[in-house]
């Protein structure tokens, strides 16, 4: 994945990266359990350590789940990924997942249309009653 982009000089331990990204130790361990993460390497230590791909890649699998990827998808794009797939089946999959996101995000600004309305219904008629709130 290309996007967003983590550096790191040096590899960090499996904490420094969930805090780089935002997320917990037991997520990065998860998405590294169901294959969507790659595993990384480890130090002499026997600690996992995270370099600047590996961050990447898990940057883009956050971004790829806040918007509302499912864990299925997330498998199949790694795994085409992984199993070698041309970018052109990658990016097939970006744009189905792509379309569906714009889909949702349509919905929600109907929804958020309709409680802006009921807002300033709200509004209105507080106005016109000369209703005040009770401190």
């Amino acid at each position: 994945m290309l996007l967003p982009e983590v550096h790191v000089d040096e590899p960090v331990t499996i904490s420094a990266a969930a805090e780089l990204l935002g997320i917990t130790v037991d997520t990065i361990r998860y998405y590294e359990k169901e294959g969507i993460a790659p595993a990384p390497a480890r130090g002499q230590d026997g600690w996992r350590r995270y370099d600047t791909a590996t961050l990447s890649w898990l940057a883009g699998t956050v971004m790829l789940r806040g918007t509302g990827m499912n864990v299925q998808e997330m498998r199949e794009y790694a795994a085409a990924y992984r199993e070698g797939a041309d970018d052109a089946a990658r990016l097939a999959l970006l744009e189905q997942h792509h379309a569906t996101v714009l889909a949702r995000q349509a919905e929600v600004q109907r929804h958020l249309a309709a409680l802006e309305r009921k807002i300033d219904a709200y509004r209105e008629t507080i106005a016109a009653t000369g209703a005040r709130s009770v401190e």
